[in-house]
């Protein structure tokens, strides 16, 4: 059910630009898809817009120091006015309006190489994502690179498990419950611009 910042990957995607500095601006439709006793269920939410700077390494390549995105918990939509009540309820919606991730010391040239621009590859990053109160670092995969022009696409995906972020699955009746793992994808695009 949470997305998270997850597109903070879309910063490796830093491709065309000449050495020296940079920027990206992005922006990410989530999709988070679990299963319950009875049925799986899915929806999506996208991210706020969000930006970070693309400075020049000491190697000379391109590199992200950080990129941070939130998602607005009440953005969340499943398409059931029940469940997605639940949800906000189970994320304190009032006290906790947002889904925070972050992602740290991106190696674009790194990613770039594992992805392999129109091949099959995979590459990974840690993503900080906290939801309420609490942060946990994830493991996040990246797959389907696009670039076109200035233009840079990508999809993430990352496990959620409820527990750990001490959320108790919401349930039906006692005994209908959705189960702890959710899975959660998103498509990422960027626009590369140089700082000139």
């Amino acid at each position: 059910m949470i997305p998270s910042r997850t597109v903070a990957a879309l910063l490796f995607l830093t491709l065309g630009l000449p050495a020296g500095a940079g920027e990206i601006q992005g922006t990410c439709l989530l999709r988070f898809r679990g299963v319950s006793t009875l049925h799986e269920f899915s929806g999506t939410v996208r991210c706020q817009p969000f930006s970070a700077d693309l400075p020049e390494t000491a190697a000379g390549g391109m590199g992200i120091r950080g990129v941070e995105v939130d998602v607005m918990v009440d953005g969340m939509d499943s398409g059931n006015r029940t469940r997605d009540g639940q949800m906000r309820e189970m994320l304190e919606s009032d006290r906790f309006p947002r889904i925070h991730g972050t992602v740290r010391e991106i190696d674009v040239a790194g990613i770039r190489r594992a992805v392999r621009v129109g091949g099959g590859g995979t590459a990974s990053f840690d993503l900080a994502l906290r939801i309420r109160d609490v942060e946990r670092t994830i493991r996040a995969a990246v797959t389907n690179l696009r670039e076109e022009g200035d233009q840079v696409g990508f999809d993430v995906e990352f496990p959620v498990s409820l527990e750990e972020f001490g959320l108790k699955a919401p349930s039906f009746l006692g005994m209908f419950r959705v189960r702890d793992k959710v899975t959660v994808r998103g498509n990422v695009r960027l626009k590369v611009s140089s700082k000139e």
